[in-house]
């Protein structure tokens, strides 16, 4: 397998993951700051592999995943991309950066940058929308859903706790 370019931004490149890739996930997922609204909390190197063999698999079977996100000098610096939402009729997107990325504007960038590829490659087994969500403690993710153009929908308990709701349903502004 061979590492492609996905898509990039002006500060970030997404690329697709590799088997190798087994120690960049674990170092991105054992980390509780950067793991602290994810429904999981930090992962062991166990549950860091299972998540890159799905990943691994998402890209083969669907063409799309979370995909690997580096800096400039190629250092994994955390994942975006979709997951197939739980009613399997809609791509979710999701990102992770690690926390030192935090409030400089990157997970707004990535976000714009997946929604338009979304939109230019959409999934014809899937709905056009796009959906989002955030815990609702998670106010930085909420300010960027919205910056991206996500429309808020609801509110309500998710595996356990409060997440918001948002939807695309079209590249807007």
């Amino acid at each position: 397998m061979s590492r492609e370019i996905v898509l990039r931004t002006p500060r970030l490149t997404l690329t697709t993951w590799e088997d190798t890739d087994t120690w960049d996930m674990f170092r991105l997922h054992a980390d509780p700051q950067t793991m602290r609204y994810s429904e999981h909390g930090a992962e062991d190197e166990i549950a860091a592999e299972k998540r890159l063999q799905g990943y691994l698999a998402d890209q083969q079977v669907f063409g799309w995943t979370k995909w690997r996100v580096q800096d400039e000098h190629e250092h994994v610096v955390g994942r975006a991309g979709f997951g197939l939402f739980e009613d399997n009729q809609h791509r979710e997107l999701g990102y992770l950066l690690q926390p030192e990325l935090w409030g400089q504007g990157l997970a707004t960038e990535l976000a714009c940058a997946l929604i338009e590829w979304h939109f230019i490659h959409p999934d014809p087994q899937l709905s056009k929308d796009l959906l989002a969500l955030a815990v609702t403690e998670n106010t930085g993710s909420l300010k960027v859903l919205e910056k991206a153009g996500f429309h808020f929908v609801k509110e309500c308990d998710y595996h356990g706790r409060r997440h918001a709701f948002y939807r695309i349903s079209s590249v807007t502004g």
